[in-house]
């Protein structure tokens, strides 16, 4: 059987990052390696403004990559000074490969900025800034600790018990959306949510930098080409 075909969508600016890389697509290429080491093929979706249907067609699979900050005017905010990178172009595009992955009931990995997306699509909302959530050490470094949820799916992926995570993002989960139960917590944040009638999970720090130092993070990869390979059996 062939490995399961998974899209990562892909920005298209060239911008400086957390992670000291200037050029997106290297920063994409992450994501790939990671699909690439679970087992998976991968292809990059690029940003465009109008998705080729039978690219998406192709896929079974589908990471949602992290990114800058979502337009503030999707969940009725301003920006704030310490807002960065937002398009609304990247945001109409993601949105779009969300309904078509509903559609087609593929499998949705979404990362950072992705968990943010399908929150606020979802109706729900982000605190504009918090402080303490942007490491300095490099991102294959763990600083941050989560708490998998009781009973959730993403506790049969990492195991019930701690598991620590980088962190990369300066806007978290206020208000969960419609149809998400929460996974992973920190203690006061929501860490990562899932919707298993849509078979979506999301996490909100960065497994693409982590998947080669920590089984846990790989995990999570290899669980979304677990899930694509079902779909990829249909056709």
């Amino acid at each position: 059987m062939t490995a399961p075909l998974i899209g990562i969508s892909a920005p298209r600016s060239a911008e400086e990052s957390a992670f000291g890389i200037k050029d997106s697509t290297l920063q994409v290429m992450e994501y790939a390696d990671a699909v690439v080491s679970a087992g998976g093929r991968a292809v990059l979706l690029p940003s465009t403004a109008q998705i080729p249907e039978d690219l998406l067609a192709g896929i079974d699979g589908l990471v949602l990559s992290g990114g800058g900050d979502l337009s503030p005017s999707l969940f009725g905010e301003e920006p704030v000074e310490a807002s960065y990178g937002i398009s609304e172009i990247r945001d109409a595009y993601e949105t779009a490969l969300v309904l078509d992955a509903q559609k087609r009931k593929i499998p949705v990995l979404a990362i950072c900025r992705g968990l943010q997306l399908i929150n606020v699509l979802r109706g729900g909302s982000l605190h504009m800034h918090i402080d303490g959530h942007w490491q300095t050490e490099s991102a294959d470094q763990a600083t941050h600790r989560v708490m998998p949820v009781a009973g959730s799916f993403f506790s049969t992926i990492v195991g019930s018990e701690a598991v620590d995570v980088n962190s990369y993002h300066h806007q978290a989960i206020d208000v969960l959306g419609s149809g998400l139960t929460p996974a992973a917590h920190d203690g006061s944040l929501i860490e990562a949510f899932e919707d298993l009638e849509n078979d979506i999970l999301a996490v909100q720090w960065h497994p693409e930098h982590m998947f080669a130092v920590s089984e846990s993070q790989l995990a999570l990869f290899r669980n979304l080409v677990e899930r694509a390979s079902r779909n990829e059996e249909r056709k």
